[in-house]
């Protein structure tokens, strides 16, 4: 917007330019024009330094509801940041929760520095508001879990290992990664529980299945159901593939396929790498 265009028919630009030098003070009249012009409250005007910036986030608070009601969490962030340098508790509540958001989506989309990155912004966030954020940390708390199976370069700069160690969310993917520790720690009776209350036929409980099958020792079986998955019509994403992969060069090592194992062995190598990139 140039002078005149702000100007108008209302004031000269020379008295423009002599209240934005600081030279002239404009009556209310025109203090409320030039406000309308520009799409502010007139109070914007008047504030004094501390007071700009809640008027500012005032006027981009109805756009910031929007975009985060219809799910735009990258806007809203944005919304968020620009209207907020410095947040108050409200603002960092709602920057905690998007990053929460957006970290899921680069962790599902196969960017896992990215979805490192986020979290650990939520979780900054989380700390600079009086407001609960307890579902923050408990996303926070089964992604990192999960990532560090992948690879030890991907960690929280907020997390300790106690603090990943309390999975307390009960989202599909949180049962999922204790289902996976369970697993591990060779308690068969959480899985049993695990696999009677999770949806059938989803890629987690399917691939829970298999690991049992694989620690039973029934490899064969084992990589046929694997090599379904891969089958399927929905195509897998990066994180079910590198899981598949991972488990196919076991079956086939056990199974003394040497040659199927090293093939499944350097695509995983290579998917991880894809995974570990720079974004």
């Amino acid at each position: 917007m140039t002078q005149a265009d702000l100007a108008g028919d209302h004031i000269t630009r020379n008295m423009l330019s002599c209240i934005e030098n600081g030279s002239a003070n404009p009556s209310l009249s025109t203090v409320l024009y030039i406000a309308s012009r520009l799409g502010v409250p007139a109070g914007f005007l008047l504030a004094e330094a501390g007071d700009e910036i809640m008027y500012r986030k005032m006027s981009n608070l109805p756009n910031i509801k929007r975009a985060y009601t219809a799910g735009d969490l990258r806007g809203c962030r944005s919304l968020c940041v620009s209207a907020c340098p410095e947040p108050d508790d409200e603002i960092a509540l709602l920057l905690s929760s998007c990053d929460v958001g957006i970290a899921k989506e680069e962790f599902w989309s196969g960017r896992l520095r990215s979805a490192c990155r986020f979290f650990d912004e939520a979780l900054s966030y989380a700390e600079k508001t009086v407001y609960p954020t307890d579902g923050v940390l408990a996303e926070a708390r089964v992604y990192f879990r999960y990532m560090e199976r992948l690879s030890h370069t991907l960690y929280s700069d907020f997390l300790d290992e106690e603090e990943k160690d309390a999975l307390s969310s009960v989202s599909p993917f949180s049962r999922y990664v204790s289902a996976l520790d369970a697993l591990d720690n060779g308690d068969c009776t959480q899985v049993s529980l695990y696999l009677e209350e999770m949806e059938e036929g989803s890629f987690f409980c399917e691939h829970i299945r298999i690991r049992l099958m694989m620690g039973e020792g029934n490899y064969s079986d084992s990589r046929a159901s694997l090599l379904q998955l891969l089958g399927r019509e929905e195509p897998l994403n990066k994180i079910e593939l590198y899981t598949v992969l991972s488990e196919l060069e076991i079956c086939c090592r056990e199974n003394d396929d040497f040659k199927g194992a090293y093939n499944y062995a350097n695509e995983k190598i290579r998917l991880l790498e894809d995974l570990l990139k720079e974004y």
